[in-house]
């Protein structure tokens, strides 16, 4: 799989362990609508940043940094980890994603040398993974950061950065049923690494029909859509047919019909007609 693959991967892994938390804390619920509204921005820029500071991480780890959530998304990848059906490549992810997530300037419970210790284990654990050498040059930035006399808390890395521009979302108008990690595979050219990913879920044994149907029909979507300068309608409706064909009694089975019924009345033509 290509170098940059844990960037783009999506959530569907872990939607069977949870359904991942409430977008805000019941106490947050009882407050005014201006409290409220300062608590999503806050959420969303500690979102961002953590993101931009780390590309790798992957939308459940970004939105246990912003919610404060760190030690239920590290439990959970740690559940996946321990199990016998889980593969080797989504083993790797999770091991990797806990490293992440420790060593993440926003993340309120930030620990550089537990961060250490599970990029360590990954190195001994996966001797041939791809990301060796990316979870090396972690290392080194770790062993950087303690040279530095001040370490900045979350609050103040996001004072020094450009607000408006973290909060900028793209105007580009996507099929509703992308999930973020594949809006950002179209927006930042990453095919090949959402191929990888999604079909390592797919080949996951420990995943479920209903995760391994979505993990298909999220990269049908892919290829299928307008806004990625690589569409390719060919591979779209075998991957959509694959699905049919395997998991019929799931959800996305009636959006596969769906989407080739689209392929077969020539709508995405008018989609890209649209675009440009």
């Amino acid at each position: 799989m290509p170098l940059k693959l844990l960037s783009i991967l999506t959530t569907l892994t872990f939607m069977s362990a949870c359904s991942f938390f409430p977008s805000t804390p019941l106490v947050i619920a009882e407050v005014g609508n201006h409290e409220f509204q300062k608590y999503k921005q806050e959420i969303r820029l500690r979102a961002a940043a953590a993101l931009k500071e780390e590309p790798d991480l992957i939308t459940f780890s970004v939105r246990g940094i912003a919610e404060g959530k760190t030690d239920e998304v590290i439990n959970t990848y740690l559940k996946g980890y321990g199990k016998d059906d889980y593969s080797q490549d989504m083993k790797s992810i999770a091991i990797y994603q806990i490293g992440l997530i420790y060593m993440n300037r926003l993340n309120e419970k930030r620990d550089d040398d537990k961060a250490k210790l599970y990029f360590q284990r990954h190195l001994i654990e996966f001797p041939y993974s791809i990301l060796q050498n990316r979870i090396r040059e972690h290392i080194a930035s770790i062993e950087e950061r303690k040279k530095q006399p001040v370490q900045l808390t979350p609050e103040q890395i996001i004072s020094r950065m450009d607000k408006s521009e973290l909060l900028n979302q793209p105007t580009i108008a996507f099929d509703q049923d992308l999930t973020p990690m594949s809006k950002r595979a179209i927006l930042e050219g990453r095919l090949e690494d959402a191929h990888g990913v999604y079909m390592t879920v797919y080949n996951n044994p420990g995943s479920s029909d209903k995760i391994r149907a979505k993990s298909l029909y999220q990269l049908g979507l892919i290829y299928m859509s307008p806004n990625n300068e690589k569409q390719n309608i060919q591979k779209a409706t075998a991957i959509f047919r694959k699905l049919l064909e395997e998991f019929p009694e799931t959800e996305e089975f009636r959006k596969a019909e769906s989407r080739l019924t689209q392929i077969a009345n020539g709508s995405y033509l008018d989609l890209k007609k649209s675009k440009s």
